[in-house]
Order: C-alpha cells, then sequence, then structure tokens
C-alpha cells in the first residue's frame, strides 16, 4: 500500500488547491444555487448532453457496455440514444417531460437514460422492485408520460394511464417496442434544451411519511457530485499515488440496481468519467462475479457490505486470479470492523467505504486505504472548498468537534427539494444545508463518525425500507389491529425487517407474509414476526415504544 502518512482535511484541501493550477475542469467559483451562495465546478458542462459529447471528445471510443457476452463502444451506446431521444422527441416529449425506466439492469436501460436526459427529459428511474401499486402512485405522483419496462414489469403498468414502450423482440399491442425507438438513425441530439438548474432525474426514496418522496435531482447536481467523486480519486493519486479512477482498461461489475443512485451516480455515470468499461449483472450472485472479476480483469467493485462479505467468504475467491482488482468499495450501510481487517488481509488492496445519500446525488464523505483501516467506523472526510459538512441540534445551533447532533451538509450536488412536497423540503433544507436524518460527530481531522438514524428507517443491505410503509401495508389485514415494525440487527443485510403484530383473531406468519406479497416488494416482507395477545407496548406519550418492541423482536 502506498500511503505513508494520514489524510486530514487541511492537507486534502491544500492537495485540492494545488490540483485545481493544472486541472481547469476542475476549478471552483461561486454562485447561488437553490437560494443560496456556494462553490461549484464553474467549468463544468451545463447539462447532461454537453457532459456526454465531453467524455466523447476526450476519451475517443472504448468498450463501455458488456452484459451476457454482448458489448457496446461508448460511440454505439451513445448513437442508439440518440436515436431514442430523436424518436422521443418526434413522439411529443420536450424537455423537462417526465420519462420513467422499470426494467432490470440491462443494456437498454443505459440506453434510455442517456437518451432521455440527453434530450433534456427529466428521467425518472423506478424501483424495478416494486409492484403495481407503487408504481401506480409513482406514475401518477410524477406525471410520467412514458415508460420504458421489461416484459415482467409490463405486467405491473398495463393497466396505467401512461404510454408504454417494452423490452423484447415481442410486439405487445397497445404497446411500442423498444427496438423502434433506435430505428431513426441520428448522430445528432434532437433541437431541444435545457438549463442546468432544470431536473435531470427523479429518484423515489424511502421517507418516514410511508409513501416514497421524489427527490429532485438537476443537471447541475449530477454533474458537480460525479466530477466530486472524480476529484477524490484524483487527490488519493496526488497525495498517495492511488490509481481508482484513471486506470488502463479499468472496468467495473454493475452488481447494485441502476435506478440506485449509487448505481446510477458512482457507478454507470462516474465510469464516463473514469473510462471504464461496466459489467452489468441482473443480481447478486458471488459465483457468477468472481467469474466476472477473472474473465473480464475487472478493477473496480463495488456495493453494499454485503457483497464484499459474500466475496470474501466464497470458497474459491483465494483459488482465482482476483488479481486486477484495485478497489473494493461499500456504501449503503457500514462495515463491521472486524469485516475491514478480513478483507485487507484477505485482498491486500485499498478499500473504499464512501457515505452519501439519494438527496446530495450520492456525494458525501470517503474512507480509503490506511485511513479506512485506521478508523475502520467512520465514514471519511467530505471534498473540501466544493462542500460542507456540519452537525447541528435540534435548534440549527451548530455542534463543536465531538458534539453527536444531527449531520447536515451543503452542496452543489444537493436536491432541489422533494417534488410536490414543499413542508418536507423546508423541514429538510435551510440555508443550503440538507438535513440528513443520521445523528453523528466530527473529530479534529475532519472525519465523519455516524451512531445512528433519527429516520424511522431500516437499511437492509443497503435497501431504504419504511417502517410506516410496511406498517401500512399490514394494519390492511382484516385480522390486524395494529403493528409495530422496525430493524433487527443481521450479520449479513446489517438489519433485515420485523414486525410485532397485534390481531383480533389468530393470524400465523406464513398468512401475514401471503397477504403482504404483491402489495409491497418482497424485500420489504418482515423475515421476523412475532404476535402480541393484547394491545402493543406505549411509551407515555402513547407513540409505540419502538425501543422495546425491537428488543422484544431481537430476542
Amino acid at each position: 500500500m502506498s500511503q505513508t502518512f494520514p489524510t486530514t482535511k487541511e492537507n486534502l484541501k491544500a492537495a485540492f488547491e494545488e490540483l485545481r493550477k493544472n486541472l481547469p475542469l476542475l476549478e471552483l467559483g461561486e454562485r447561488e444555487i437553490n437560494g443560496c451562495k456556494m462553490n461549484h465546478f464553474v467549468n463544468a458542462p451545463k447539462s447532461s448532453r454537453e457532459m456526454y459529447d465531453l467524455v466523447q471528445m476526450l476519451h475517443g471510443d472504448f468498450p463501455f457496455v458488456h452484459e451476457e457476452g454482448n458489448e457496446l463502444n461508448l460511440s454505439e451506446v451513445l448513437s442508439k440514444a440518440k436515436s431514442l431521444a430523436n424518436t422521443l422527441h418526434k413522439n411529443g416529449i420536450k424537455a423537462n417531460d417526465f420519462v420513467g425506466i422499470s426494467m432490470q439492469n440491462c443494456t437498454e436501460w443505459i440506453i434510455a437514460y442517456l437518451g432521455i436526459t440527453g434530450l433534456g427529459a427529466t428521467c425518472v428511474p423506478f424501483n424495478s422492485w416494486w409492484k403495481e401499486n407503487e408504481l401506480s402512485y409513482g406514475i401518477e405522483h410524477s406525471e410520467c408520460k412514458v415508460i420504458f419496462v421489461d416484459k415482467k414489469r409490463y405486467e405491473y403498468v398495463k393497466d396505467l394511464e401512461v404510454q408504454i414502450v417494452v423490452n423484447g423482440s415481442e410486439n405487445i399491442e397497445g404497446t411500442h417496442n423498444f427496438n423502434d425507438y433506435l430505428t431513426e438513425s441520428s448522430e445528432k441530439w434532437p433541437d431541444t434544451e435545457s438549463k442546468d438548474e432544470d431536473l435531470a432525474v427523479l429518484l423515489y426514496t424511502s421517507g418516514s411519511t410511508g409513501l416514497p418522496k421524489g427527490v429532485m435531482l438537476t443537471h447541475l447536481a449530477i454533474i458537480n457530485g460525479l466530477l466530486g467523486f472524480y476529484t477524490f480519486g484524483a487527490l488519493r493519486a496526488q497525495i498517495h499515488n492511488e490509481q481508482l479512477l484513471n486506470v488502463d482498461d479499468g472496468s467495473i461489475i454493475i452488481n447494485v440496481p441502476l435506478f440506485h443512485v449509487t448505481g446510477l451516480i458512482s457507478m454507470f455515470l462516474l465510469s464516463l468519467l473514469g473510462k471504464r468499461k461496466l459489467i452489468l449483472m441482473y443480481k447478486w450472485d458471488t459465483d457468477e462475479a468472481i467469474k466476472l472479476i477473472k474473465d473480464h480483469k475487472v478493477t473496480n467493485i463495488s456495493g453494499v457490505p454485503t457483497q464484499s462479505w459474500d466475496l470474501m467468504n466464497h470458497p474459491d475467491v483465494s483459488k482465482d486470479d482476483l488479481s486486477s482488482l484495485v478497489d473494493i468499495g461499500a456504501g449503503g450501510a457500514a462495515r463491521p470492523e472486524d469485516q475491514v481487517k478480513e478483507l485487507d488481509n484477505k485482498f491486500k488492496i485499498p478499500l473504499t467505504f464512501a457515505w452519501g445519500m439519494t438527496e446530495t446525488t450520492a456525494l458525501g464523505t470517503i474512507n480509503r486505504g490506511q485511513d479506512y483501516l485506521d478508523r475502520p467506523n467512520s465514514s471519511g472526510l467530505s471534498i473540501p472548498d466544493l462542500t460542507e459538512i456540519a452537525v447541528i441540534d435540534d435548534d440549527w445551533k451548530f455542534l463543536a468537534t465531538g458534539e453527536i447532533g444531527e449531520i447536515v451538509f451543503k452542496s452543489p450536488s444537493n436536491t432541489r427539494g422533494y417534488l410536490k412536497n414543499k413542508e418536507e423540503t423546508d423541514k429538510t433544507i435551510q440555508n443550503g444545508w440538507l438535513k440528513t436524518g443520521d445523528l453523528g460527530y466530527l473529530d479534529k481531522d475532519g472525519y465523519l463518525y455516524i451512531v445512528d438514524r433519527k429516520k424511522a428507517l431500516i437499511i437492509r443491505g443497503g435497501e431504504n425500507i419504511s417502517c410506516l410503509e410496511v406498517e401500512n401495508a399490514l394494519d390492511k389485514h382484516p385480522e390486524i389491529i395494529e403493528s409495530c415494525v422496525c430493524g433487527i440487527e443481521d450479520q449479513k443485510f446489517g438489519e433485515i425487517v420485523g414486525a410485532y403484530i397485534f390481531c383480533s383473531s389468530k393470524v400465523n406468519e406464513d398468512e401475514v407474509k401471503a397477504f403482504l406479497k404483491g402489495k409491497i416488494a418482497d424485500y420489504k416482507i418482515p423475515e421476523k414476526i412475532k404476535f402480541s395477545d393484547s394491545a402493543l407496548p406505549r411509551i407515555a406519550s402513547q407513540k409505540l415504544d419502538r425501543v422495546g418492541v425491537k428488543d422484544l423482536l431481537s430476542s
């Protein structure tokens, strides 16, 4: 490992100042964003379309997408994206219209995203695990005009009021076929315009209200977020001589859903800047991951901590040549301290952990290399000058180093707010600072430590699950009087969903799970269920005693 001294916010800041002298693309300037003055990358592309064209000009052509033996170069992918954009435009879709995607990870997903955002429309990557009720809500809430689906997701949207484009070789009456959107060959984008503060993406995230919230991300937010990640890689190269992004023949396994901010931003779109090939997986499979790493000389793999745990504990991991890896990353939930040490002993390469949110375009803090080994419980440092991180109390008073409070984050990558939800937006964002819902503290070197969450969310293997959403689904059962849902610690997933239920008559666990099947996504269905013979326990305010229920379910 090349690192010989610790990274601090001071030497990171000094290195960034030096870096900007040599890389004009990373020059910073001040402007008003979301009603507040803050730094941003002044020489950055002004739209997603400009970014795609700049990448093609700087990098030329390179292998970009690999799916089950089929591979497309960047030029081929962008050509198809331009065709799709022109067909959408011909069919009446304009800049800032909302267009959805609900497909498993596939080449068509990537083409659709690039085409939608290249047109200047707003892409809505729906959770591909959502069922009909959830998709119905999202389509209506976003006023989505067109949705691209695969055959499985078609069954969930076929009765909804939206124009449907189906991926696959078969034509379905009443729908359009994805391949028909690629027939209008064009090497130019449609004659449409979008401003940098127009919406590029709307991502839905589970919230404490129980209904998914639409997080609005502008072109400016996404591009600044991507350049923030790129800056971190460049700083690690400058300070510690580590190669993270600019790796010859770089490639990354896309082993998390593309509808996640991690899959979309720090894997897919960041690979445009880093000239990395995307190797698509439909779902996580450790056997397949090891085979892909070996066959394709994969350089980067990331995901939720359970995936690196699976990789490390696979019986064949020591037999196969995985020496091409330069980084094993994780995010979404903290790695256990022992896992950090075991991964280091097993692979002998720098490890990365990142903390970010859908609302921050994934950008937040990053911990890597020896810094991560020295502080395995820390989420790392933020990018100096570009972003700010702090801790506040309930009255928005900023707290001192070492004091625990709610983490707030200021960045040009932050969301503009929640679609059609001014109340939640005003509650979350103040003077450019975004309340994260996480409790933590900063140490003297600027490292962030997260100690708890204020939000009533469960993080199961990186998936955010609203306790209230699951409770609302349970409470629709005719025999269930009330329910309390909380996260239960789990060695593999970090947390699993637990439920404590009071019924009017005897109901068993299998009946509850069968009732929820199809009403909420499978990963949200409680895995541990206990039943009460009386009303659920409450605290003095008459709110459910969630702490007591969590203890009961954990026993």
